[in-house]
């Protein structure tokens, strides 16, 4: 249970990236641009790069007023894919607490 509330935790308050670590991309050789703007209120960043395979790879990184992650998604070949989201990820760690709450309930 301990290493679910740590997940949680996390998840809550870890950055999991900043638009500062994520500038520093543009420093690998694969980056062709990392680019910012704000929409409603986000910080949205736009990198394109070259995959190892060859192929052009656009992701989009959204994050919030404090600069914490909220979510990224690819775009391949013009298949669009979410890679992360935050608010899923919770729920889901939820889920797997109050399961885990349940099962040990029984237990007793």
């Amino acid at each position: 249970m301990q290493k679910l509330i740590k997940k949680l935790y996390d998840e809550l308050y870890s950055p999991k990236l900043t638009p500062e670590e994520l500038l520093n991309n543009i420093k690998h050789d694969n980056y062709i641009s990392v680019n910012f703007s704000r929409e409603d209120g986000k910080i949205i960043g736009i990198t394109k790069c070259y995959l190892k395979n060859g192929l052009l790879a656009e992701y989009k990184y959204v994050f919030d007023n404090e600069k914490k992650l909220i979510k990224l998604s690819s775009n391949i070949c013009g298949e669009e894919e979410i890679i992360y989201d935050r608010d899923t990820a919770i729920k889901k760690i939820y889920k797997e607490i109050k399961l885990k709450k349940s099962s040990l309930e029984k237990a007793i």
